[in-house]
């Protein structure tokens, strides 16, 4: 009683230790998130203000009837920008996106055309300005402004200036994800695929710290603009971890405080678990107990029932060869036999049960396809009319190494079993051998049937010894027992699929050996 109420007071004090730390630090986190909201909606205002403005004083430069095209020229050193002046002579011979922009503005000769941005020879990024000029009351060509975004994200006080705490950085994408002012940020990237309303979010972006490319939190403000149909987004970056840093420090102590409560409650725990420990090892040895009796008992009974069966095999074998019982009784004499013979395997596998890791095994390497050959072989004898056999055989000599007839034993087991299952309504039974279709060092032997399936509670006991869903004088229970431990003596592994109505399948897989070191 008092070990119990020690481990649930130390599990309160951890969760009510845990709730306060995920509520203080749940409180830091949304004062900051309001902050960076507040700085992130009031640079995205300032940022849309003066690409406004130097879209203003394109129109106001480049507005009204041109004399000549040095009247434009003068217009476009009033901007005080970087530019080009285009004919309409010589529309035919920009790039696509040029031409594209010019037509655009020739359908709104009253406007500034914004866009698009794309990346300069020297590495920073550019946003294109195009306004139709006239002469004469025509258009007479268009005029493209490239805006450095690196000087407008310079000149940019409320960016330039900004300062920010917890590692924080401010940044400008594009519609399409790409950065275009970076302000000096970190040499890292992040998406954002879908927006939140309160306009904050907690992403992760892999960043390089020490020369090592680290997977980091990060807690990001965000702000769309639209300058002209151009539409830019604005962020906010900030350290999660530095944000929650003051809260963890409070959670170490914390944590210190679990463990001194934790290792007092260790002690109870260890006193617990060493008397459960006990408990089990003489539940282990009751098992084993259990086991060696009945290794003794089957050794017992094999030894007992073969002693029996030697006269009644004998006069079986004497009456089979008598001409008139064979004669009169031939059915007799065929069951007499049939039964005597299942006898003798019912003792052999009861002995190899009573025997196993009491005797060394007598290994050998012997041809598995040749002893496969010869177990099919002798199953077409034995199949009802109703069953039909299906066979994928490979002729080629592979090698194992265990006892000899092992592996004809494991096979006989198996579609005994197979043929049990589907004796009263017929079915198929298909036996495969060859190579592992995963590694060509393994031999894999396939045995299926198409009968009732295992049913899924007992498909954990179905290689416990003495188990079996048989009637009464149907079946051992050894059977399947037996090929699991001969399967292992070859150094292999079985594996079992079934269902309820759709049949079993089992899978054998052995390691293959090669004669004289050959491989």
């Amino acid at each position: 009683m008092e070990k119990r109420i020690a481990f649930f007071g130390t599990l309160l004090l951890a969760c009510i230790a845990f709730l306060c730390y995920l509520s203080v630090e749940k409180a830091i986190v949304e004062r900051e998130q309001e902050s960076m909201k507040s700085l992130a909606k009031v640079n995205a205002q300032s940022l849309k203000t003066s690409l406004r403005a130097k879209s203003n004083l394109i129109y106001a430069a480049l507005s009204g009837d041109m004399e000549d095209e040095e009247d434009i020229k003068k217009g476009m050193l009033k901007v005080g920008e970087k530019g080009s002046y285009i004919s309409l002579g010589q529309l035919g011979k920009l790039e696509e996106w040029r031409q594209k922009e010019c037509k655009e503005a020739g359908v709104r000769p009253g406007e500034v055309v914004s866009g698009p941005i794309f990346r300069s020879d020297e590495g920073y990024y550019v946003l294109c300005m195009t306004k139709a000029v006239y002469m004469d009351q025509s258009i007479a060509g268009y005029v493209q402004i490239e805006l450095n975004l690196d000087e407008v994200y310079a000149e940019e006080q409320a960016l330039s200036n900004l300062q920010l705490a917890n590692g924080g950085y401010c940044i400008v994408k594009d519609a399409h994800g790409t950065t275009i002012m970076p302000g000096g940020a970190p040499a890292e990237e992040f998406s954002i695929a879908k927006k939140e309303k309160n306009g904050v979010l907690r992403v992760w972006i892999y960043q390089t710290e020490y020369g090592v490319p680290q997977k980091v939190q990060k807690l990001v403000s965000y702000e769309t603009i639209d300058v002209d149909g151009e539409e830019f987004n604005l962020y906010i970056v900030e350290d999660y971890r530095q944000i929650i840093r003051p809260v963890r420090s409070v959670a170490v102590y914390f944590c210190l405080f679990g463990i001194l409560i934790f290792s007092w409650m260790g002690f109870f725990i260890y006193k617990t678990t060493a008397q459960q420990k006990e408990e089990e090892q003489k539940m282990l040895m009751q098992k084993y107990n259990h086991s060696k009796t009945m290794e003794v008992l089957s050794g017992a009974i094999a030894h007992e029932f073969n002693n029996m069966m030697t006269p009644i095999v004998l006069y079986a074998e004497i009456l089979g060869e008598n001409e008139t019982v064979c004669r009169e009784m031939p059915e007799e004499v065929s069951e007499l036999k049939s039964t005597a013979k299942r006898c003798e395997e019912l003792a052999g596998q009861l002995l190899n049960y009573s025997r196993q890791g009491r005797i060394e095994k007598q290994t050998v390497e012997y041809d598995a396809s040749s002893a496969v050959q010869e177990s099919v072989n002798m199953i077409e004898r034995l199949l009802p009319k109703n069953i039909r056999l299906k066979t994928n055989l490979c002729r080629t000599p592979y090698y194992v190494r265990g006892q000899l007839g092992s592996l004809n034993q494991i096979l006989l087991n198996l579609t005994t079993n197979a043929i049990y299952e589907m004796k009263e309504d017929g079915g198929s039974l298909y036996i495969r051998f060859g190579l592992s279709t995963e590694s060509d060092r393994f031999l894999r032997l396939l045995v299926e049937d198409t009968g009732k399936g295992i049913p899924s509670e007992i498909q954990r006991q179905i290689f416990r010894p003495f188990f079996t869903t048989k009637g009464a004088g149907d079946g051992t229970g050894i059977g399947l027992t037996v090929v699991k431990r001969l399967t292992e003596e070859h150094g292999g592994s079985i594996f079992v699929q079934t269902e309820e109505g759709r049949g079993t399948r089992f899978l054998l897989e052995f390691p293959r050996v090669y004669p004289d070191g050959e491989e």
